[in-house]
């Protein structure tokens, strides 16, 4: 966990947790040990007491060897350390950081990958808006501006041999919806550029896309929760 990482989750998880004795503790030892590394740390606690938190009687006075020791306990049962035992140098502790204390960080849910191949586009509504978006709000084939009270969610290969994928659906003005009739994309993007309507560069770009829809690369951004 790096230090950026330990102080967001201290704050946000573990400090409401521990009194004020107890938070200038546990960091102190975590200053000595994991800041730098190590899994564990001998602390001569009557020398330490003297550069952690004041403590409640004369100002300026440090924490009492006692109150330290009692507070270390309390830490332990809050399984914020563990006492190794006690050496010639100090006491021997273990730290645990916030995301090792058992149920202190919520695990971050995961969502599963939505499957785009396997949802009908074409009768939720959600999903019909999620066409329109991918378009740009623009009808797929004349470019002209769409919403969605102007705009029809047309089958480039009609029912019942075309399905409600977003391989074969894009967001059309009326007028072209109307117009295109039985023929095949292609074949009315022509009409399209012959009518002009449509500048060549349009018009190649249209066949180019249009390609594109058919091979899944023109995939629409969709809310998760309206996954069914």
């Amino acid at each position: 966990m790096e230090a950026a990482e330990f102080i967001i989750a201290f704050e946000d998880h573990l400090a409401p947790k521990l009194d004020t004795y107890e938070q200038a503790i546990y960091l102190y030892v975590y200053r000595h040990s994991r800041l730098i590394g190590k899994d564990e740390v001998v602390i001569g606690l009557k020398s330490a007491r003297r550069k952690l938190a004041f403590g409640v009687g004369v100002r300026g006075t440090p924490m009492s060897e006692h109150v330290i020791y009692d507070k270390l306990g309390s830490l332990q049962g809050k399984r914020c350390v563990e006492i190794l035992g006690s050496e010639r140098t100090g006491t021997r502790l273990r730290l645990f950081l916030p995301n090792e204390i058992p149920g202190l960080v919520p695990l971050a849910s995961v969502e599963e990958p939505v499957n785009l191949e396997a949802i009908d586009f074409f009768s939720v509504p959600d999903h019909r808006e999620a066409i329109l978006r991918r378009e740009g709000h623009r009808c797929f084939y004349c470019l002209r501006n769409v919403d969605d009270q102007t705009c029809v969610i047309e089958h480039v290969i009609s029912r019942p041999e075309g399905d409600n994928s977003y391989r074969n659906l894009v967001a059309a003005c009326r007028e072209c919806n109307n117009r295109k009739g039985a023929a095949t994309a292609e074949e009315f993007l022509r009409v399209l550029y012959r009518d002009a309507l449509l500048e060549r560069a349009e018009f190649e770009e249209r066949l180019v896309l249009l390609e594109k829809l058919r091979s899944g690369e023109l995939k629409p951004v969709i809310d998760a929760s309206y996954h069914a």
